[in-house]
């Protein structure tokens, strides 16, 4: 038997062989050869353009049909049959390569059909397998539906369970609870019961579910035995604790801090379960801790008050008495005084001094009294109020604390802490009332003014409207004091402290001293912002003072018989009061070098940043004073010793103004003969005369400065009238210029009175 194969190869190559040849000769059959080609059967039967000939020749010369006919004369027709052999003969060749490869395109068809058979398989196996996935792609759907129910299923049972067991948890009382609660000591242990408790009954009365549960109904009786078990319980634990403070000799702040302090959350719970018990401790605490704090600055009043040394009394002003001259006022208050003449008034009652270093003793601990009694130490009232208030703000800045930690209710404090301020405030109300001391209160209100700055840092309620009625205490009482100095010297009082002295006046030596201690502490103040200190206020008293002072020296100066004597009082004295401002403000300017909050050599305090101005001020009116009395005296001077000179000076310059007399001319009634006796007579004289004013003014003035000054001002003028007259003599011709030539030069003059007031 034939191979099958083999047999189909062949049947397959006869019948593509058939297919081919059969379809070769129906297309010759069908296809008729002209005879001949001519130019018409290409180009068509149409006419043309021999234009459009050269066109196409030039575009197809490159073509190799083209170039072949045009080089080789070959026709069309031969070109083609020439074509149509090779084509039959490549076609002929192609069937014999199909007959040659027939096997293998008989194996390729078989691999072909195999590899369908394989394929159609696969395509079996993967939709069968398509199948499957889908199938599980719907139980993987179906699982993560039933996950999520399951989870929500958990959750939901979680959170039931945990409010549950929260609801049974908080309403239910174990029998460890009870047993604790009712029989066990009142403790460190016990909070733990008491939390637990306190956790309950807030439960039982806020949670919504609890409040409508029948659990809560049959617990309740329950819970309110324990609530007031617990309340008396704790009761009677807290008061045992706060009574502990009533004990004598009992450190107060050691009690609180390790018996109280530890144990605040029973305090905490008597708030929350059982307010009136609550209110029944904190009226105990209020009641012990005012009397105790009341009693202690009583006591510590009472004994720094029995070491106050009175350094002023109310016949110490400035126009009080003094060695014999005082006013009658004063005199007669002196003799219902218990210490009547035991001393005058002194400039020492108005001196700042080293009282000022106060003002550095600011954060220094109290004074412990029996100490500095026993030590023999006598205070000004200025130091018993620093060290009483410095005790009333340490105090209660530490009850403060302790109040909110246990009580945690401000009003507290303000209920326990008011009976101590009342103690304090109505001691210094009465004390003001002997305080004659005007440094001391102004001291005073420099010290309450930093405890405000302090207490305005550290909150403690109630304190610092404390410290503003202070405030309001203090500046009335120095107002009617600084009232009572200026009303000392007021109009009519000139004749009754007149001494007929030119030196120094008492009146004067004390205001010198006010004024300097004043300015040194005005300097360290600096307007608050509540406005309950304005430094303009402080600077028109002074202003007031100073215009008050200067018109009683001005009376005073009139008394004298001597004008010039009467002028040369006032010389002195303005010029004391002068070196007073002058020393203040070195100590200011020093005090500022140091920085803020420093403090100036003497105890004096740093001034405030901008606080420095007053002090200059006072100075410019001072000087300005005392340069219109020295211009007086210089005068008055140079025309007892060279009248001529001034007078002819002074009368010249007006006539020559008056008549606008031009340079060159004589000037009439002072023209060169006339000046030529007066510069004679100067020429004969002028050094005597020197030596007479410096002697004056050394006898004159016993301060060495002040008569320095002085006799500057009085050798300066002398020369600036010679040098006038010099001047109005060379302004009128060559008849004046000889005049000035055969005068004393100016030179000679100055050295002179260089030699005159070295030598003296």
């Amino acid at each position: 038997m034939a191979n099958p194969g083999l047999q189909y190869a062949a049947t397959l190559r006869q019948s593509l062989i058939q297919d081919l040849f059969q379809g070769d000769e129906h297309v010759l059959e069908g296809q008729e050869v002209e005879p001949s080609v001519t130019v018409e059967d290409i180009v068509g039967q149409d006419e043309f353009s021999l234009q459009d000939v050269d066109k196409d020749l030039e575009a197809f010369q490159d073509h190799e049909l083209f170039r072949g006919i045009m080089e080789h004369g070959r026709v069309l027709k031969e070109y083609a049959q020439d074509v149509d052999d090779k084509l039959r003969q490549t076609e002929l060749d192609s069937l014999q390569d199909y007959i040659a490869e027939s096997d293998s395109m008989v194996a390729l068809h078989d691999q072909i059909k195999s590899c369908d058979a394989i394929l159609a398989g696969m395509e079996g196996l993967l939709g069968k397998f398509q199948s499957d996935l889908g199938k599980v792609s719907e139980e993987i759907r179906q699982l993560q539906v039933q996950s999520q129910m399951m989870s929500t299923k958990l959750k939901n049972r979680r959170a039931a369970e945990q409010k549950l067991g929260t609801f049974i948890e908080n309403l239910s009382v174990s029998e460890t609870m009870v047993n604790s609660i009712l029989e066990a000591e009142v403790n460190e242990d016990y909070l733990m019961y008491l939390m637990e408790l306190d956790k309950k009954l807030k439960y039982a009365h806020e949670d919504e579910v609890a409040a409508g549960s029948q659990a809560k109904r049959d617990l309740e009786p329950a819970l309110e035995k324990l609530r007031v078990k617990a309340l008396v319980k704790v009761r009677d634990f807290v008061l045992q604790k706060v009574y502990m403070l009533k004990r004598p000799k009992t450190n107060v702040q050691i009690i609180q801090q390790s018996s109280l302090l530890k144990n605040r959350y029973f305090v905490s719970f008597l708030r929350k379960h059982g307010q009136e018990i609550y209110l029944e401790i904190r009226a105990e605490y209020v009641a012990i801790m005012s009397k105790i704090y009341a009693t202690h600055f009583r006591t510590y009043l009472g004994a720094m008050e029995k070491m106050q040394a009175a350094l002023a009394t109310q016949a110490d002003t400035l126009g009080g008495g003094d060695s014999g001259a005082g006013g009658a006022a004063a005199n007669v208050l002196s003799l219902f005084k218990k210490d009547a003449g035991a001393r005058p008034t002194t400039e020492a009652v108005f001196e700042l001094g080293e009282r000022g270093a106060v003002l550095d003793q600011l954060g220094r601990e109290a004074i412990i009294p029996h100490m500095a009694e026993y030590e023999g130490k006598k205070f000004p009232y200025e130091i018993i109020f620093r060290n009483v208030h410095k005790l009333l703000v340490d105090t209660a800045s530490s009850e403060y604390t302790f109040v909110m930690d246990f009580f945690g209710d401000e009003l507290v404090f303000k209920e326990l802490f008011a009976p101590i301020v009342q103690v304090v405030e109505g001691d210094l109300a009465a004390a003001l009332q002997d305080n004659w001391d005007l440094i001391s209160v102004m001291l005073m209100m420099r010290i309450n003014h930093e405890h405000r700055k302090l207490v305005g840092k550290q909150y403690v309620p109630g304190l610092d409207e404390y410290l503003d009625r202070v405030h309001m205490l203090l500046w009335p009482r120095f107002k009617m004091i600084f009232d009572n100095q200026s009303s000392s010297l007021r109009s009519g009082m000139e004749r009754t402290l007149f001494n007929d002295s030119v030196q120094p006046h008492p009146v004067v030596r004390r205001y010198a001293a006010l004024a300097s201690s004043m300015l040194v502490l005005m300097s360290g103040f600096e307007a608050d912002a509540s406005g309950s200190f304005k430094p303009a206020a402080y600077q028109d008293m002074m202003s007031r003072l100073w215009a008050v002072l200067c018109d009683l020296l001005l009376r005073m100066s009139n008394l004298f018989r001597d004008r010039r004597m009467g002028i040369i009082f006032l010389i002195t004295n303005y010029s004391h009061i002068r070196a007073a401002l002058q020393r203040a403000d070195a100590v200011l300017t020093q005090g500022a070098g140091a920085g803020a909050g420093g403090s100036a050599p003497g105890g004096a305090p740093a001034p405030a940043e901008g606080g420095n101005v007053v002090a200059p001020q006072a100075l410019r009116d001072c000087e300005e004073a005392l340069g219109k009395c020295s211009e007086l005296y210089v005068e008055d001077q140079l025309m007892n010793h060279f009248p001529m000179l001034v007078e002819f000076v002074k009368k010249a310059e007006q006539q020559q103004k008056r008549m606008a007399v031009p340079e060159g001319q004589p000037i009439p009634n002072f023209a060169p003969p006339q000046a030529a006796p007066i510069l004679r007579d100067f020429a004969a004289r002028w050094q005597h005369s020197v030596e007479s004013m410096y002697a004056e003014v050394g006898a004159h003035f016993a301060s060495a400065a002040c008569g320095k000054d002085v006799l500057q001002a009085s050798m300066t003028t002398l020369l600036k009238y010679y040098t006038r007259m010099l001047e109005l003599l060379k302004r009128q011709g060559g008849e004046g210029q000889a005049v000035v030539k055969d005068a004393v030069n100016i030179p000679a003059i100055m050295y002179e009175i260089k030699r005159i007031t070295k030598t003296g």
